[in-house]
């Protein structure tokens, strides 16, 4: 028989378990107030500095909001709490681009075949709205506001799944894909009109598939869409 070597946990490991704990237990609510972090250590018998770290630790897992000037609160439990660190990762992670590529080939296509399925009337209507501002920045040649409705497309097509995770999942990607490569991503309606003209081509593919409810053709066409500019990104950013 084997055992796990005991390891003793660092101070500001068992302030957020104890807290955690609270908050499972119903003793700490949403919206609750924290003491504040003298009182804190004075309660917990350990330096402000251990507190500090824990209240950091317990930011960043979604646990609690810090408002300045009001206090530590705790926060509400949602979906958010499963996006945060994926945020935090992709934020920070920059040679993870690659592998960004890839879970957005993965999802979004999911996505696309979901909105054929589920759009509604007013979606479908508000995908198309997106598509003729694209097509319109090309025609005046404004790449940066075409990047923006390109963005905005997407984000409709990922509404339009009726899925709240896949629509903050997508969210969160795109947000943090864009600060990493927003160089990169100008580029493609930059490098030449006949580039930008591919991208409208392509969204107006996923659009009809899924105007047409053919859950397997928008698929299909947001992979061929997704592959076209990675392809073209890579080019920028390896």
């Amino acid at each position: 028989m084997e055992f796990t070597p005991i390891k003793t946990k660092r101070l500001y490991e068992e302030i957020v378990e104890q807290i955690k704990q609270l908050i499972s237990d119903g003793r700490l609510k949403p919206g609750d107030r924290l003491l504040a972090e003298r009182e804190l250590a004075e309660q917990f018998q350990v330096s402000r500095a251990s507190v500090r770290e824990a209240i950091r630790t317990l930011e960043m897992l979604g646990v609690i909001d810090i408002r300045p000037g009001e206090g530590t609160f705790v926060r509400s439990s949602q979906a958010d709490d499963i996006i945060r660190p994926l945020a935090m990762f992709l934020a920070v992670e920059r040679s993870s681009l690659l592998d960004m590529f890839e879970m957005r080939r993965i999802f979004e296509t999911a996505t696309a075949g979901l909105a054929a399925e589920r759009a509604s009337d007013e979606e479908l209507d508000q995908i198309s709205s997106t598509l003729e501002d694209m097509q319109e920045r090309l025609n005046v040649q404004d790449p940066e506001k075409g990047q923006e409705f390109d963005t905005a497309f997407h984000y409709a097509v990922a509404e339009a799944a009726h899925n709240s995770l896949l629509t903050k999942l997508f969210k969160t990607v795109s947000e943090e894909f864009a600060k990493a490569n927003s160089v990169a991503r100008r580029q493609l309606y930059q490098d030449s009109p006949e580039n930008a003209q591919k991208i409208i081509d392509q969204h107006s593919k996923i659009f009809q598939a899924i105007q047409s409810h053919s859950s397997q053709a928008a698929s299909t066409a947001m992979l061929d869409h997704l592959l076209f500019a990675e392809g073209e990104l890579r080019k920028w950013i390896v």
